[in-house]
């Protein structure tokens, strides 16, 4: 059972898995959210394998079989999988799906509109005082103010600026996700929030949320970009990404390189009758076909070209850095995501103060 949309990809595991496999049939079903693929296991009829976009189903107890010992039959595999990814999965202590669907950002930026400025292009030694620099200079806005190129672009959401906060030694959560009480309100955490508030409302690099904007769409007005996978794979599909180059996100002082990762799984649930099976399969389409654009694992990467590629290397390379985020560690967390972000509107908009109101996220977890 598949939470995805598109289905080729598992369809074409299902057939070349069954001609290797005469005698066994594989059965795809779709269903539309977590919910439907919770009461499809709790009925009498579980499916062998739940595959997921997000990962709150793979943090319910005792629902899928710990994939651990299968990992390790399999001689070679725990080495080549890249470790990044996989201690995220396993920050349950056990490992209840092999990731699929993975995404993680890295700072995109338009090659153009640095030669344009007369800017040096970002390095991996980029600090987030650099940084703000170069927005302000890529930035261009006519007598109204209103912008016609920005130089920074990302979304409202507390999800992407994670990276940030991880980067100067803050976090949300407790390790163990059971309290945000001494993470979200720690003065680490609190710096680096109110370094990406300013860099909306000081030095007005990023657009704001409604605000009057003649800077397009990304990859049109925008300088440098909070470039997930999907948006990087976007640019190579229409053929305008030799304009582009990537690097890792701006150095912060707390020193740490980390990142965030998005990504789902598919995993063998408890219920299943054919364990064994339902995990030749996964290993099948996850580790043995070129299911998903990021693979996991290194042998594939390199197989695929992916490691030698001018912009998918640097993705490859910053699966390595990704830590657990809170939306993995706390389903409560996860749940106040739109509360969170209405709060973040009014710091940008409003000037609501940065302390206070992450202090007041303590009882979202």
């Amino acid at each position: 059972m598949t939470e995805f949309q598109h289905l080729q990809r598992v369809m074409d595991a299902k057939e070349s898995f069954e001609r290797l496999n005469p005698g066994v049939k594989v059965v795809i079903e779709q269903s539309t959210d977590h919910f439907e693929s919770k009461k499809a296991y709790e009925s009498d009829e579980a499916p062998d394998i739940i595959e997921s976009g997000g990962w709150s189903l793979f943090n319910i107890k005792d629902m899928f079989v710990d994939l651990i010992p299968y990992v390790a039959e399999v001689d070679g595999l725990e080495e080549d999988l890249y470790q990044g990814p996989m201690k995220v999965a396993r920050h349950n202590g056990m490992l209840p799906g092999l990731p699929v669907d993975v995404s993680i950002p890295l700072l995109v930026f338009n090659k153009e509109m640095f030669d344009r400025a007369g800017l040096a292009y970002p390095t991996e030694d980029l600090t987030w005082d650099d940084f703000i620099e170069m927005g302000k200079k890529l930035t261009i806005r006519n007598e109204h103010g209103v912008a016609s190129q920005f130089g920074f672009g990302i979304g409202v959401d507390i999800e992407w600026y994670e990276p940030f906060v991880f980067r100067n030694g803050g976090s949300y959560l407790s390790p163990n996700g059971t309290t945000a009480r001494g993470y979200i309100d720690s003065p680490a955490t609190i710096e680096a929030f109110r370094k990406v508030i300013d860099a909306y409302r000081v030095h007005g690099i990023i657009h704001k949320p409604d605000e009057p904007s003649e800077a397009g769409h990304l990859h049109e007005g925008f300088a440098m970009i909070f470039g997930y996978m999907w948006f990087t794979g976007d640019l190579i599909y229409h053929k305008i990404d030799e304009k582009f180059g990537v690097v890792g996100l701006p150095k912060m002082q707390g020193g740490d390189p980390s990142n965030m990762i998005y990504m789902g799984a598919a995993g063998v649930t408890s219920k299943s009758k054919n364990p064994r099976l339902a995990w030749e399969f996964l290993h099948h389409y996850i580790i043995e076909r070129h299911s998903w654009p990021l693979p996991i694992t290194h042998s594939q990467a390199k197989e695929r070209g992916l490691t030698e590629h001018r912009l998918w290397s640097r993705y490859m390379e910053e699966l390595d850095a990704v830590r657990s985020s809170g939306f993995y560690l706390s389903e409560k967390w996860n749940s106040s995501r739109q509360l969170i972000n209405e709060d973040i509107h009014r710091m940008i908009l409003d000037g609501t103060e940065v302390s206070q109101t992450l202090r007041s996220w303590t009882r979202f977890a």
